[in-house]
């Protein structure tokens, strides 16, 4: 977007120009310069795939048929994310993924709800449903194997990311994960991704025809997100009781500003270590169903919430 650009958004969007503003203040101190310039410099150079030995050929296997079984509904991919969090919890995306999918099946489980359907014909729920379920899957299907095959590579103590091209992940990612198993740098590798996979779906969801067309154009999408009803929330326990905190996503279509949101969240949630403890026991103690009951069992009902 050129400075002409978002000068005439602000004019015409003056609310979401000064929400931007106060989002984006803010910054993720993630790489410098030097370093950033040294990994896409790797990520050039990177060579094509080469033969895989037996012993190759059994882990690319292996994890397709893992990321196949747990990609089968929101509620297995969700736990996917915070089970792998668990026995990796240096990777910070994992949680941060899993947080977001928890928003995702909730959502979906609205659209198929006993309200929405009241005051929105099913004509447009079906379209939004399959965008949101769309995302959902397919930001798991090219994301969770990176995540197991890391976990590969500790098991092994070696690096194994020249793996990555054999489950379609972009060379774009390489590099990081390199740096990553040898640093551990977290922030970096948790932008890398956000960066990643929304761009993964920009082109696969976002501005896709049908969803372009059917969705993003709609007036329910267009108002749920002037209205701020677009919120990722992370629900977090506080003694006894659960309460909430989280963002609003004001245009979804926009990947720049989706990616500002990752870092946001990312930034709330790991720079926040007291706020992390809460929102992990919530996420611990609390399977995920697809539910607002999860959160609020007082206001929601688990009865009539299928979010497979």
């Amino acid at each position: 977007m050129t400075i002409f650009d978002r000068f005439l958004f602000a004019l015409s969007h003056p609310l979401q120009s000064l929400y931007r503003y106060r989002l984006y203040r803010q910054s993720i101190p993630v790489v410098s310069s030097s370093l950033l310039k040294q990994l896409c410099g790797q990520w050039e150079q990177l060579q094509q795939k080469q033969p895989l030995t037996a012993e190759e050929k059994q882990i690319v296997a292996s994890i397709h048929q893992q990321t196949e079984r747990y990609n089968r509904d929101n509620v297995t991919r969700t736990e996917a994310y915070f089970f792998f969090f668990q026995r990796c919890p240096e990777v910070h995306w994992a949680f941060l993924a899993h947080l977001v999918s928890r928003n995702g099946g909730w959502n979906m489980t609205d659209l198929k709800g006993n309200l929405v359907p009241m005051v929105v014909a099913s004509e447009l729920i079906e379209p939004l449903f399959l965008f949101l379920e769309r995302a959902n899957a397919l930001i798991f299907h090219d994301a969770y194997p990176q995540l197991l095959l890391y976990e590969k590579c500790k098991q092994q103590k070696k690096k194994l990311f020249h793996l990555l091209p054999y489950f379609s992940v972009s060379a774009f990612m390489r590099p990081f994960w390199e740096h990553f198993y040898e640093t551990n740098d977290a922030p970096l590798l948790t932008v890398a991704l956000i960066i990643n996979e929304q761009q993964y779906i920009q082109q696969r969801v976002v501005e896709h025809p049908f969803f372009q067309k059917e969705v993003i154009a709609t007036f329910p999408f267009l108002c749920q997100q002037w209205f701020g009803f677009n919120d990722v929330l992370i629900p977090y326990k506080n003694g006894r009781h659960t309460r909430l905190t989280g963002i609003t996503v004001r245009d979804f279509a926009d990947v720049s500003h989706r990616i500002e949101i990752g870092k946001a969240l990312y930034g709330m949630l790991f720079y926040r270590k007291s706020l992390f403890r809460h929102v992990y026991r919530f996420a611990r103690q609390t399977n995920h169903t697809g539910s607002r009951a999860d959160f609020w069992p007082h206001v929601f009902s688990k009865t009539n919430d299928d979010v497979h």
